[in-house]
């Protein structure tokens, strides 16, 4: 390279700088002005002891004719008169090539009596910066340049040795040649050098081509002189890469570095744009420079990937990496060959019904040994080497044929979405594939879905724009996937008509000092994507936590291992094979206008006791140490602790005071959640006495504000549920609602419930389709819904107890006390469930002993006038003639005759009170006498009952002698 191409790529920039500007950022060695109307010249910059300039000011054709005869190399004096005349100065600057631009090569004499090879500039003219008239001459030293292209002309022995005519540095294929030939010449730690410049297609999109050409210039020129400085060799091999054969000095590689460095600072003004250095060190004389050569560029890829550094020295674990990554790229070729691969699906789910509506396929690698692959693992590499294609038309053509093999075994489609890479992209007609799929195998065209990842629209935004259009136009829905992953821009959403956006999960993982930005961040995706009328997938969803705040937000559907991991072909079937399971309307965009909080916000349309009802009671908390106090609340608030104001002012500190015991510490505790999880808070209820020390339930949540050096800040929403704590726990029985139909589907149902039952929520909807027939005992269900129609209809009906299952696999019967009402909005069912399996079971026994049991039993009860009997069982009804009933009356009154013939004349009262002690103290047989004249015989034992909980004094066992 000279100076010549140095100045025509300075002259065509067009970067806002002026060329004398320009020039201020060259190496010059002296600078004069010279006033085109006097003809005086004075020296603007000079290195003093360089050249024998004879004077520094004056007239300048007096110091011209000096300078031709005394300073200019006899034969450069007609080129010096030709470019520095001052007759015809200004004339032949204004008619030059360059107007306001003229130059020469031609030696000047220096101090010592060498001659040193010079360029002149002469410059003039505004537009170049100067004043009207003005002209200033440049002189730089390129000694070094021309000793330079003597010495290798010299050295070389071939011949032909080519240089770029843009950088004047050697051509590749020569740059190999020369250096090979010099590897056995070379003495201590030589090295070559890849040099890239990061990012020059944008520099030059940026700021022009022409500047672009500039800064190639500057830093050929620069390397070159590296390479000048210790006989080394540079070489160009076009577009922005250069190579060096140099010694390993690493403070001379920084200096040049920073060189470089510094360069494009000042041409961009910016640090964005840096040079990278990728080295390899020449370990002996047999090695070969192309493979050393290959060496360097690989570690400059590695640099442009890891962006960790900008000069690194190659590594052999980065051979063996890439050896190692080309090894498995020919396993896996052999991996689809033999059917290794394949594709596992993981269900999309609706956040509003938890059904599913539609799956993604993810891709598989099982070796024959029966280890797994991951594709974290090979799937980069694939795109790195850009050989992803042909995974991804396997995988594709594979979920066709499983869809079209769905649908003929009688299933109606569930729609997959497959993935498609910016290399599919540019490497094939994507929409013109997944037509002919579609029509190959008779598959509807909402059945396949296409995902593109989001860095591929920013890659190339025009070309996927286009095959975004003709895939929407063929009718296949198309999701941009990974949204958020950081390449994200309104811009980009606006040009592209994408039917989904796929929420990257990285939001969901946020650390404790960045919650709020994270949920700011988040806010404002999804009211952008309502604002685009686009639904949204949030995928990675792992926990009930993220599931909660994500469906506060108003996403609609989620996917993630909270809801369904990936799974094998045949664990899916079996999922959507039940279509209770399955949304089949797919994914919908709610076009119903969601209500945004910061609407709130605006004075203009909504009071202050507009927004306070709205909101509801709120207060702000602070905690500091072991106290909690009340800082700011409104006059719901208020309203809702009903102290008077006068005692309210009284107790709005230490209000930990107030709370029961030990709910106290509950509070503590939901301060601490809601610190910990900044997104959802944390919920819980309390107890709180008033004045006059009645207790009431209060729900209350809490979100953390912030911390200063006065404690840290609650936002809390209270909540006084003491009636609903008393439905939900405290009324007695268990109290729930459910829908009028046949299905008794559960509307609500209270703590109790779930603790007599001993599930939850949720296990109520997963293994009951939350509904209260499938709880009840299948021998009982006909009874209840009989019932249940007959209450309807009018009729008056008492509930009898029925059986529902609990948790530990058992049943427990329940009455039930029912009525129907439309109070909640929708006509159901309120119902309160007592257990009363205890009952049940003795009134079952009861009911088994009275069947089986030969003979009868009789409590004795003490009342006022004595003793009286109740017949608990009567199996003896064929022995005494009569049943229970008129035994029962027929004991009481004294219709039957006397047992003990001792005892006839008595009193009927005495007489039974004789009869029990007898048999008290000496059990056996006695004789009866009927009322029709008959006589039996029977044993009877009497037991006294020590019970003071009932008025059961005796029990009486009655059996008949055997021949009767």
């Amino acid at each position: 390279m000279s100076y010549s191409e140095l100045f025509d790529a300075m002259f065509r920039l067009d970067q806002g700088k002026s060329l004398v500007e320009n020039l201020l950022e060259l190496p010059f060695d002296e600078m004069y002005e010279i006033d085109l109307n006097t003809g005086y010249f004075h020296s603007v910059y000079h290195i003093r002891g360089k050249y024998a300039v004879p004077v520094l000011e004056g007239g300048f054709e007096t110091m011209f004719d000096h300078a031709c005869a005394h300073l200019v190399h006899p034969d450069d004096v007609s080129r010096f008169r030709a470019l520095l005349s001052f007759p015809d100065m200004a004339e032949r600057l204004r008619t030059a090539p360059f107007p306001g631009t003229l130059r020469e090569e031609l030696r000047l004499k220096a101090i010592p009596g060498s001659w040193i090879w010079t360029r002149h500039l002469l410059v003039s003219g505004t537009e170049a910066g100067l004043p009207e008239g003005i002209a200033r001459c440049y002189i730089f030293d390129i000694q070094r340049q021309r000793d330079r292209m003597e010495r290798t002309s010299a050295a070389v022995p071939l011949t032909g040795v080519q240089y770029d005519e843009f950088t004047g540095l050697l051509v590749e294929k020569d740059f190999f040649a020369l250096a090979q030939e010099r590897l056995g010449q070379l003495q201590g730690p030589w090295c070559v050098i890849d040099i890239d410049v990061e990012h020059f297609r944008l520099f030059s999109d940026w700021f022009g081509v022409e500047k672009g050409q500039y800064l190639l210039l500057q830093i050929a020129q620069r390397v070159r002189e590296a390479a000048e400085q210790c006989n080394g060799l540079a070489g160009y091999r076009g577009m922005d890469l250069f190579s060096l054969l140099i010694p390993y000095d690493r403070p001379m590689i920084d200096a040049l570095y920073a060189q470089l460095q510094d360069c494009m600072k000042e041409m961009s003004g910016m640090d964005g744009f840096s040079p990278v250095f990728g080295i390899c060190m020449i370990d002996g004389p047999d090695n070969q420079i192309l493979e050393l050569y290959n060496r360097a560029t690989l570690t400059t890829e590695e640099i442009l990937a890891s962006r960790c550094t900008r000069i690194q020295v190659y590594d052999g674990a980065l051979h063996r990496k890439i050896a190692a990554e080309y090894q498995l790229l020919n396993e896996f070729q052999h991996a689809i060959e033999n059917g290794e691969v394949c594709f596992w699906l993981q269900p999309q789910c609706s956040m509003n019904s938890h059904l599913i509506v539609g799956a993604e396929s993810l891709v598989r690698w099982r070796k024959p040994d029966g280890t797994w692959v991951p594709p974290a693992v090979f799937v980069p590499i694939l795109e790195k080497y850009d050989l992803v294609t042909g995974m991804d038309r396997y995988i594709w053509e594979s979920v066709c044929q499983w869809i079209r093999s769905w649908i003929d075994r009688g299933h109606a489609p569930v729609p997959v979405s497959v993935n498609v890479s910016r290399i599919d992209i540019t490497s094939m007609d994507v929409p013109a594939h997944f037509a002919v799929l579609v029509e190959r195998y008779r598959l509807p065209v909402s059945s396949i879905k296409i995902e593109i990842t989001e860095s591929a629209y920013v890659d190339d935004s025009n070309q996927v724009r286009k095959a975004v259009s003709r895939l929407r136009e063929l009718g296949f829905m198309v999701l941009m996937d990974d949204f958020g992953s950081g390449y994200s821009s309104l811009n980009m959403l606006r040009n592209l008509n994408v039917d989904v956006i796929k929420l990257d999960a990285q939001f969901l993982h946020l650390n404790e000092g960045d919650g709020q930005k994270a949920v700011s961040i988040l806010e404002s995706i999804v009211a952008m994507t309502k604002n685009l009328s686009t639904p949204i997938i949030v995928e990675g969803v792992e926990t009930r936590e993220q599931e909660k705040f994500l469906t506060d937000l108003g996403c609609g559907y989620m996917q993630g291992f909270y809801f369904h991991r990936p799974m094998p072909v045949a664990e899916f079937e079996a999922l959507v094979a039940d279509d209770l399971q399955v949304d089949h309307q797919g994914i919908a965009f709610n076009a119903n206008q969601e209500l945004h909080v910061r609407e709130f916000l605006d004075e203009n349309i909504y009071s202050d006791a507009m927004l306070n009802n709205i909101i509801g009671p709120v207060a702000f908390y602070r905690l500091h140490g072991e106290h909690i106090d009340i800082i700011r609340y409104n006059e719901q608030f208020f309203r809702l602790v009903g102290i008077p104001l006068k005692d309210f002012n009284e107790r709005i500190c230490d209000i930990q005071d107030s709370l029961y015991p030990g709910d106290a510490e509950k509070m503590f505790e939901m301060m601490e959640q809601a610190e910990r999880d900044r997104l959802n808070g944390a919920k819980g209820l309390v107890r709180a006495y008033r004045p006059n020390g009645v207790l009431v339930w209060l729900s209350v949540q809490l979100y953390y504000l912030g911390e200063d050096e006065q404690g840290k800040t609650f936002y809390g929403s209270d909540q006084d549920v003491t009636e609903l704590q008393f439905i939900s726990s405290d009324l007695p029985g268990a109290y729930f609602r459910c829908t009028a139909d046949s299905q008794l589907a559960f509307l609500f149902v209270s703590e109790n419930f779930l603790t007599m039952t001993g599930y939850t929520e949720k296990e109520l909807a997963q293994q009951f389709n939350n509904r209260l027939t499938d709880m009840i005992h299948p021998k009982d269900l006909p009874q209840v819904l009989e019932q249940t129609e007959l209450y309807r209809s009018g009729a008056l009906v008492r509930y009898r107890p029925y059986r529902i299952r609990r948790k530990r696999g058992d049943y427990i019967y329940v009455a039930d006390q029912s009525h129907l009402t439309d109070a909640f909005g929708t006509l159901c069912w309120q119902s309160v469930a007592i257990d009363v399996t205890e009952v049940m079971n003795t009134r079952n026994q009861m009911r088994i002993l009275a069947k089986f049991f030969q003979g009868t039993i009789l409590f004795l009860h003490r009342r006022a006038q004595g003793l009286e009997y109740e017949v608990a069982v009567h199996g003896l009804q064929a022995l005494f003639g009569m049943d229970a009933a008129a035994l029962q009356n027929a004991l009481n009154s004294g219709a039957l005759y006397p047992w003990i013939e001792d005892c006839r004349d008595l009193p009927h009262a005495e007489y039974v009170e004789t009869f029990v002690q007898e048999v008290l103290e000496q059990p056996g047989f006695y004789t009866i006498h009927l009322p029709d004249g008959r006589v039996r015989e029977f044993s009877a034992k009497a037991d006294r009952v020590d019970d003071d909980k009932g008025d059961v004094e005796y029990i009486v066992t009655l059996r008949a002698r055997s021949g009767q």
